[in-house]
């Protein structure tokens, strides 16, 4: 008799038994090439995506001390909703399982995959959807393997309790990734804050959060004088380009409130 596949939250599973980080990496890579063949578009979110768009910084990441023995915990892809039916048999061909009951409750929205040579796979459909949404529609094309640089670095400015290892990634972006107004090779502020314009509570956690990353830096040993003037300067340019943007009506209006009513979403989670 086969023997049933049990899901494991990453952090159960003991060290030894653990993929190493070029494992993680490798799947990462296969994974996302194979859907593409299949008409599946999916992209890496995460510190793999930083592994992926910053090779010549891995050294520097790993030695901020943001990832921890395991280095990575998952995998965890963008993927357009149109592809929700492809997945579930796409995974199982490779090995995966569906775990279905985080898929009862939010199976439209997100799938996690287990039993293959990653112990779990998150897949987001069309948007991450936490303190503020993060839209991915029409956005999944521009870079083979990954989500783009201003959709990683909204993902952490989104975060409205953010801590020390989104303050870390956050910097290694600023550091390695220029700021302009294209998606190509860079962070884009132009998309950026078009979206900040038009919703005032993305802006206030982001914003707000941008100033944090500057505050920490002097407690990561590792970064040089150098390192935390060239992202102090980045992380002024943005908040500059951020401020200097027209704002919509939506936006004025909202900013009356201010913080005296909720401006986010709480975040609940399955596990």
């Amino acid at each position: 008799m086969m023997q049933q596949k049990v899901f494991r939250l990453p952090k159960d599973i003991p060290l030894d038994e653990y993929p190493k980080p070029e494992e993680y990496l490798e799947e990462a890579r296969k994974l996302t090439e194979e859907a593409q063949k299949q008409g599946i578009i999916l992209r890496v979110m995460g510190p793999i995506a930083l592994h992926f768009h910053f090779p010549d910084y891995v050294d520097l990441y790993r030695r901020m001390e943001r990832l921890g023995d395991r280095v990575f915990t998952d995998i965890d892809y963008a993927c357009y909703g149109k592809c929700r039916g492809k997945i579930v048999p796409f995974f199982e061909k490779q090995g995966y399982e569906l775990e279905k009951r985080a898929a009862m409750l939010s199976g439209n929205t997100r799938h996690i995959y287990f039993g293959g040579r990653i112990p779990m796979i998150d897949v987001f459909f069309d948007k991450l959807d936490y303190n503020h949404p993060i839209d991915y529609r029409g956005r999944l094309e521009i870079h083979p393997y990954c989500v783009s640089m201003a959709d990683l670095m909204l993902q952490k400015l989104q975060i409205v309790q953010i801590n020390d290892k989104d303050l870390k990634d956050a910097m290694l972006l600023f550091l390695a990734a220029p700021v302009s107004d294209t998606d190509k090779e860079a962070i884009n502020a132009k998309y950026i804050a078009k979206l900040f314009s038009d919703d005032w509570g993305f802006y206030y956690t982001a914003t707000t959060n941008l100033k944090k990353i500057t505050e920490a830096m002097t407690g990561v040993k590792v970064l040089t004088d150098d390192h935390r003037a060239i992202i102090a300067a980045k992380v002024d340019y943005f908040l500059k380009f951020i401020e200097d943007s027209p704002k919509s009506g939506k936006w004025k209006s909202r900013a009356k409130a201010g913080t005296s009513k909720p401006w986010y979403q709480e975040v609940s989670d399955w596990a």
